[in-house]
């Protein structure tokens, strides 16, 4: 559609991104919802409940059987808005008026691997229970940065924990700024 778009007239860059975690750094901002149905935000709301999270579906292709997703950090992803803005002209020229960048970990994360970096950053554990997967999922996926690299000099920087660290962080400051 972009590409079309661009056809008409204006040039198009499009980020792709999948699965942000975390907040600013410095905690002006960060998820909006009070009850996020993403898995951090599942993960993070079953560690307050003292419930188990569900890993659903263990049998998939991975690395570890559950599903696997690319989590990547916001604080990375606005370098990466930047980066984008700094370079578009350059990126843009006549013979390419569209073009789209994936932005992500290149990696991937399993579930399991997303429960134990949550572990490694909590206190208190929290404890899985393997389910069957839900209808219609997925193995899962995970971006090509290549191209991210190569033309926006863009890697991410933070990591899963760090991710985790500041979602964490944020929900004090986050129950203040919103109601119910």
């Amino acid at each position: 559609m972009f590409a079309d778009i661009a056809v008409a007239g204006p040039h198009v860059l499009s980020l792709r991104y999948f699965n942000p975690v975390g907040a600013d750094p410095q905690l002006r901002t960060g998820l909006q919802l009070m009850r996020p149905s993403h898995a951090l935000g599942v993960l993070i709301q079953r560690h307050q409940e003292g419930r188990s999270f569900p890993i659903t579906g263990t049998n998939y292709p991975t690395r570890d059987g559950s599903g696997i997703r690319d989590y990547v950090h916001v604080w990375d992803l606005a370098a990466a808005h930047i980066a984008a803005i700094e370079r578009f002209d350059s990126i843009l020229v006549e013979s390419k008026r569209s073009i789209a960048i994936n932005l992500g970990t290149g990696s991937g994360t399993t579930v399991r691997e997303l429960c134990d970096a949550f572990n490694n950053v909590v206190s208190t554990p929290l404890e899985t229970v393997d389910t069957d997967p839900r209808p219609g999922d997925v193995a899962g996926g995970y971006t090509k940065s290549d191209r991210a690299a190569e033309l926006l000099g863009w890697m991410p920087k933070l990591s899963l924990e760090d991710g985790i660290r500041s979602a964490l962080d944020w929900i004090p400051v986050h129950d203040k700024l919103l109601k119910d």
